[in-house]
């Protein structure tokens, strides 16, 4: 018997953003046959995401409660989250009151390792794009863990090279110099790559959209070339293996197996 997960998720009212949660959860799920899952969406994400996915439309506060009904000891909660910002924080807040002992696993980005291999995910993208720029735009914030976005860009120069570049939509850090740079590194063309687990909102007013604003009109307006991947980082085998990885460790770390395989 095994110990309830929780896949902690944030999002906006996109039926893609629902599409790329259920791919996360059926991928993680496919490794992990005999550990009960259950896709749970935070306050923050909004009536919308809940209607698109209409089985399963409990918060992890709810789905903890649902689990102490039942008689479950314990449950591990794994955010669908790409750094330790402030929606992992508020998530932590939101299940303070849990009535069952509950252990969060690490969000996607956390320690070097998980830089590293965030990079070898993005190997067969990038590596099939030799002649462009490459530019990941991030969501931007005003937590102190904007600083991750230099750490990326570090991580993804050193196994790629100068080519790579990284932005964000909003707040931190500071991105308005990057076409700049782009154009000064003498790079004609550029690809832009959501560095988002999803791709909703975001992606399609504020990276690709025809905005003036977004980050395509902005680059195509300074005479670059731009193509985009539409797909968020929770497509790529090697993202979804990193998250598995990461409730394997909170399982361990909680001790291991439980009495129930019941879920929320």
């Amino acid at each position: 018997m095994k110990t309830p997960v929780i896949l902690a998720a944030f999002g906006t009212a996109s039926a893609k953003t629902a599409s790329t949660y259920r791919f996360i959860e059926e991928g993680i799920r496919s490794s992990m046959a005999d550990t009960p899952l259950s896709l749970a969406f935070s306050a923050r994400s909004g009536k919308g995401v809940r209607e698109s996915l209409p089985d399963r439309t409990l918060s992890p506060p709810e789905c903890l409660a649902a689990f102490a009904a039942q008689g479950i000891s314990r449950a591990i909660i794994q955010p669908l989250q790409l750094l330790p910002g402030q929606e992992f924080h508020m998530l932590q807040r939101e299940c303070r009151q849990s009535p069952i002992p509950y252990h969060i696993g690490r969000p996607l980005l956390t320690t070097p390792q998980d830089y590293r291999d965030l990079a070898e995910s993005l190997a067969p993208m990038i590596e099939g794009m030799p002649d462009q720029a490459i530019l990941l735009i991030g969501h931007g914030t005003g937590h102190p863990i904007w600083i991750a976005y230099y750490a990326i860009e570090r991580y993804l120069r050193q196994r790629f090279g100068d080519r790579l570049f990284v932005g964000v939509i909003e707040k931190n850090p500071d991105s308005s110099m990057l076409p700049g740079e782009i154009i000064a590194a003498g790079w004609k063309r550029v690809c832009l790559i959501p560095l988002l687990l999803t791709t909703g909102m975001h992606f399609e007013r504020d990276i690709n959209g025809l905005g003036p604003l977004s980050w395509r009109s902005r680059l195509e307006s300074l005479g670059l070339s731009v193509e985009s991947v539409d797909q968020g980082l929770g497509h790529l085998p090697g993202v979804i293996a990193l998250l598995t990885a990461h409730i394997r460790e909170a399982l361990a770390e909680a001790g291991g197996p439980a009495s129930s395989t019941h879920q929320c």
